[in-house]
């Protein structure tokens, strides 16, 4: 019997990942949490073939969860399934040690494709991320901007993009607010953008990497 855990702050989702995975496997147990904090509980006291996790739920600070599994469970099994833009956000998870990353907004071929590959312990890389990375080995896009963030510059931008200000992301991330503060001006400095907006308006370019390639590629 295989075993999976499932961990979105939507029970439309998990409802969907479930109705997924009973179709392709006869004989499985699945699991369910909603918060980063049941996600670590469920880790610490079960053994899992692959866990699905968002890496946005509420409350959650999914670069120290993941760090925290990591450490604890080294050998797990980990799909990101998230409405983070794969371009941006893939290779620096896949860097933490998850074996997938795939938009929600893939079919369901595709994220059966992405739940069978990690399973088999193997990386799963989307079309389109197949696409960036060819085009960056040939050096005609800059979307290795997004490689000089770090892990945790890239979860702070996630939560200025999703509007918070300075304080909401300290309390969330138990950080100091100077902590975040700085977090902030790098993430500006090395996107080469001054303010909030001009960040959204850069990172609009890669909300599909179609559209990010046919924008930037010279």
């Amino acid at each position: 019997m295989k075993k999976f855990l499932i961990a979105d702050c939507h029970s439309i989702v998990r409802t969907g990942i479930t109705y997924l995975l009973k179709k392709e496997f006869l004989n499985i147990e699945i699991d369910e949490c909603s918060n980063g904090d049941t996600v670590w509980e469920k880790i610490k006291t079960n053994s899992y073939d692959l866990a699905i996790l968002d890496i946005n739920m509420p409350g959650t600070d999914s670069i120290n969860l993941l760090q925290n599994i990591f450490a604890f469970c080294p050998d797990l099994k980990i799909l990101i399934l998230t409405m983070s833009k794969e371009e941006i956000y893939a290779r620096i998870y896949l860097q933490l040690g998850v074996k997938g990353f795939i938009n929600k907004e893939a079919d369901d071929a595709e994220i059966r494709k992405a739940i069978i590959t990690t399973l088999n312990n193997k990386k799963y890389l989307s079309p389109g991320m197949h696409i960036i990375q060819s085009l960056e080995t040939t050096k005609r896009t800059p979307l290795s901007l997004f490689n000089r963030l770090s892990p945790r510059e890239l979860e702070v931008m996630t939560h200025l993009l999703e509007g918070k200000n300075v304080s909401q992301i300290a309390n969330l991330l138990c950080a100091h607010t100077s902590t975040i503060g700085t977090h902030k001006a790098k993430i500006l400095q090395k996107l080469g953008v001054t303010n909030i907006i001009e960040l959204k308006e850069f990172t609009q370019l890669f909300n599909h990497a179609g559209l990010g390639i046919t924008k930037l590629v010279s």
